[in-house]
């Protein structure tokens, strides 16, 4: 029998699997609103503080709308969005895009609506605490739209507008822009060089006074036709007069320049500005015509520094935005660096500080600039001021300064003090130890010294404590000797007090003599006046000692002479 074959191995499945995987992205952006589109209140001061304003969405299809949510039939049954015929609408729109825009029936989807989004302050709750609400209309009808099935009422923190002008109006919200302040000159000027252009036509095409009886057939089709070299036939030669047009060019000339004055005081826009004017520099030091360039920088900087305003609430806008709406942890390049940004972690800021760029010269001026911050910051260290100058700070200027000399990327010149393995986070190119400087080494051997000084001292003060000791020995042995030999005759203790204090002079002459090689050599005059003032004072004992027994002597001597008489005067039968 054959053996039963064993079971067929069925092969494994396989299938192509692609994996799709969508991620939102959500950012704040900033988007420049068109004046004729956006309306406020008419007492408002600034939008901030405003009761109410709007702004009419015309770039949005229906298809777009619909996407966002809004309302399907209401969407709709909206009328196509044919532009603005107001005044400012017009003079804007210089190639007619307004004109017959979204009339298109063919795609409906396209065609576009407009919506209005109105920001304003009402008690909507009705219970005695107005907010910021958006409502958002369509039509002209202002009918309130519905978005998911709930009508488009939504309360808000902050009014998501942010306005600025050139030329603010004290109290008024409108200001005036730059054309305002130089259309009523422009308009001059080019009513003036109209007005020259005529003359100088008239001028080279002057008119003719044809007398009739001069004029022939031909006369009149000969002055119609202007060329260089035509004929005019007349019936009498001399027969026409041209007439003369006086030249007003010589007054037109003055007027315009006097109009460019006035241009350059309201715009601050001076020929210094615009370029190289000879008439400028003529005869003009270079300090004289950098403070004109400075002067006429002025209105710009005052300019540049209130638009600045507005861009500030529109970055503290932004800052709310993101703040309030994100919700994870990003990271972004921040100056050649992956940083990881969570807005979750931002605290709520009511300001913004404004760094005006303007004014910091050319790139040659940018370059003295900053290399006058680095010898600045060169002397500093230098100094041992390393708390007000550091690794970061000088990196700082070499950056700059290779920004200016025209390289993006100041890390293949120089090493960022504060860059961080991504894995392990420690530093790329941590600080080398600090060096000495002078001035720390100097107070370090000054230390040093001391101290050997202190040793030295130390040992000499033990010394000196040690003689002391013996010296206090000695005393005390001889205090003792001296008290047992009382009794003993006053020459014999004078003699052995002045050998004890010989040889206390003498002790104390050696240290004296020991502390004189580490210190002063004035001790060794003092100790000499103090031995001249114990031989003076043993001199003196010596003399007093010699007094006292020579009067004793001469006393005993007069009592015996006393006895001697008085017994001789005694008679001689008194026994």
């Amino acid at each position: 029998m054959d053996a039963l074959a064993p079971a067929a191995q069925v092969a494994p499945m396989l299938h192509d699997v692609t994996v799709v995987t969508t991620k939102k992205y959500s950012c704040a952006k900033v988007m420049g609103v068109p004046p004729e589109e956006f309306g406020i209140e008419r007492g408002a001061r600034n939008v901030k503080d405003s009761n109410y304003c709007f702004h009419e969405v015309v770039t949005k299809t229906e298809a777009q709308l619909i996407a966002e949510g809004f309302d399907e039939a209401q969407i709709r049954g909206l009328q196509a969005y044919v532009g603005n015929n107001d005044i400012e609408t017009t003079a804007r729109d210089t190639a007619q895009e307004n004109l017959g825009a979204g009339s298109s029936t063919a795609n409906p989807s396209a065609r576009f609506v407009k919506i209005t989004e109105h920001y304003v302050r009402m008690d909507y709750e009705g219970n005695g605490k107005p907010g910021l609400y958006q409502v958002i209309t369509g039509g002209e009808q202002g009918e309130i739209l519905r978005k998911d099935g709930k009508e488009c009422v939504t309360q808000y923190d902050a009014v998501p507008f942010a306005a600025t002008t050139p030329v603010p109006m004290t109290h008024r919200f409108f200001g005036r822009s730059i054309a305002d302040l130089v259309m009523p000159l422009q308009r001059e000027k080019t009513a003036l060089k109209r007005a020259a252009l005529d003359n100088l036509y008239l001028h080279n095409n002057p008119r003719v006074e044809v007398a009739e009886a001069n004029a022939g057939p031909n006369t009149l089709d000969d002055l119609l036709v202007s060329r260089p070299g035509g004929v005019v036939r007349t019936k009498t030669a001399g027969g026409l007069n041209w007439q003369v047009v006086p030249d007003i060019t010589s007054s037109i000339y003055p007027m315009m320049q006097y109009l460019d004055a006035e241009l350059e005081t309201r715009t601050g826009l001076s020929k210094q500005t615009q370029g190289i004017d000879a008439d400028a520099l003529q005869n003009q030091s270079a300090t004289a015509v950098a403070q004109v360039f400075s002067a006429s920088q002025m209105r710009v900087k005052l300019i540049a520094r209130i638009m600045a305003e507005g861009v500030r609430d529109i970055f503290s806008l932004l800052h709310g935005t993101i703040r309030k709406h994100g919700q994870q942890a990003q990271t972004v390049r921040l100056r050649n660096t992956w940083v990881n940004v969570d807005p979750r972690n931002w605290k709520t800021r009511d300001d913004m500080t404004i760094n005006v760029g303007l004014g910091t010269g050319g790139k040659a001026q940018q370059f003295a600039q900053q290399m006058a911050l680095a010898n600045v910051q060169k002397e500093i260290v230098a100094a041992g001021k390393t708390n007000l100058v550091g690794d970061r700070e000088l990196y700082n200027t070499a950056a700059e300064l290779t920004k200016i000399m025209g390289h993006k990327n100041p890390d293949k010149f120089f090493k960022d003090p504060d860059a961080k393995d991504p894995q392990t986070g420690q530093l790329l190119n941590p600080p080398p130890p600090p060096p000495v400087p002078e001035a720390v080494q100097v107070a370090q051997m000054k230390a040093q010294t001391d101290q050997q000084n202190m040793a030295v001292q130390a040992q000499l003060d033990e010394r000196a404590d040690q003689r002391k000791a013996q010296i206090e020995a000695t005393q005390a042995e001889a205090d003792i000797a001296t008290q047992n030999r009382k009794t003993e005759a006053e020459m014999i203790q004078s003699q052995q007090e002045f050998q004890l204090k010989k040889e206390l002079a003498l002790l104390e002459f050696e240290l004296q003599r020991q502390l004189e090689t580490e210190k002063l050599n004035m001790q060794r005059e003092m100790h000499q006046q103090q031995m001249a003032q114990n031989a003076e004072q043993h001199r003196q004992q010596m003399e007093a000692g010699v007094f006292k027994t020579v009067q004793g002597q001469e006393a005993h001597n007069q009592k015996m002479e006393l006895a001697d008489k008085a017994a001789k005067a005694k008679p001689k039968g008194d026994k």
